[in-house]
């Protein structure tokens, strides 16, 4: 099962606009990866560490950017935003949700075409 998700431009309430990816509830970790982690340039690394893993040339990566951590297996990846990680109360906010590995390489292909698109007509 594709989780459903949504790329739309968002504009900030300092009227800067930005690119974003819409996740359904208790996928938020997952959004936070897109918008704080993963860019055109850092794309690479994250595919690269995934390929690793599919390929069985490793059998678990663990990635870490910004705001999130990825541990990824062959099947599943776990994605973890640890700035909220330790917050004990925190009912409100999922701070960690586990997605396909292939589907995160097939996401992450998706938002880097979205995100040059988007980054050439906002020059």
């Amino acid at each position: 099962m594709e989780l459903s998700y949504q790329i739309k431009e968002m504009e900030l309430s300092n009227g800067i606009i930005t690119l974003c990816v819409v996740f359904p509830v208790g996928y938020e970790s997952l959004s936070d990866l897109f918008s704080s982690d993963i860019s055109v340039y850092s794309a690479k690394w994250y595919l690269d560490a995934i390929d690793r893993v599919i390929s069985c040339s490793s059998n678990f990566e663990q990635f870490r950017g910004n705001a999130c951590r990825l541990e990824i297996f062959s099947d599943t990846t776990n994605v973890i935003n640890y700035l909220f990680e330790n917050i004990e109360d925190n009912h409100l906010y999922r701070y960690k949700c586990s997605i396909s590995t292939m589907f995160l390489k097939k996401l992450i292909q998706v938002w880097i075409k979205e995100l040059e698109i988007f980054e050439s007509k906002n020059k």
